[in-house]
């Protein structure tokens, strides 16, 4: 595998919620500012409509914990309601994120791959070197988005 691919497989547990909560969401780029904070820093909805959908584009700003942001558009591939949401992003790296949702006891669990091959020239020229440190950087990201959802789901119901 090249050094600027990666594939992550991982997996959530989001507690005291359903699956339509978690749905929608996570099928809503735009809420990404809103619960997936000091990550996400800005978000912009290029699509019309309040519904999510198929073509449905955002644009988004991003980091990590490394000093770096990226820049990529999201545009929806896929739904299935309270069962499947895969995106595709362009741009600062170009990649493709599925997530499966089922009811566990106790809330909802969210199966998750993330593949993605970083294009950011600077960044792509450095993967040889930083693959570990990349690697590490994303799972820094995600562990705070499995809280922060519970979190703003949490938030949402009070």
């Amino acid at each position: 595998m090249p050094s600027n691919v990666f594939r992550f497989d991982e997996s959530w547990e989001i507690p005291n919620a359903s699956i339509e909560e978690v749905y929608n969401v996570l099928a809503r780029g735009e809420l990404l500012p809103l619960w997936w904070k000091g990550v996400f820093l800005e978000t912009e909805k290029l699509s019309k409509g309040d519904e999510p959908k198929v073509g449905d584009r955002v644009r988004s700003r991003a980091c990590g914990f490394l000093p770096y942001e990226l820049n990529y558009v999201i545009e929806t591939m896929e739904l299935e309601p309270g069962r499947r949401i895969v995106v595709k992003t362009i741009g600062d790296f170009d990649g493709r994120w599925s997530a499966f949702l089922s009811s566990c006891e106790g809330g909802v669990h969210v199966d998750m791959v993330w593949e993605v091959t970083v294009l950011r020239p600077i960044l792509r020229l450095l993967a040889p070197l930083l693959r570990p440190a990349f690697a590490w950087n994303h799972c820094w990201t995600t562990s705070r988005g499995e809280r922060e959802l519970w979190e703003f789901l949490a938030e949402k119901r009070r």
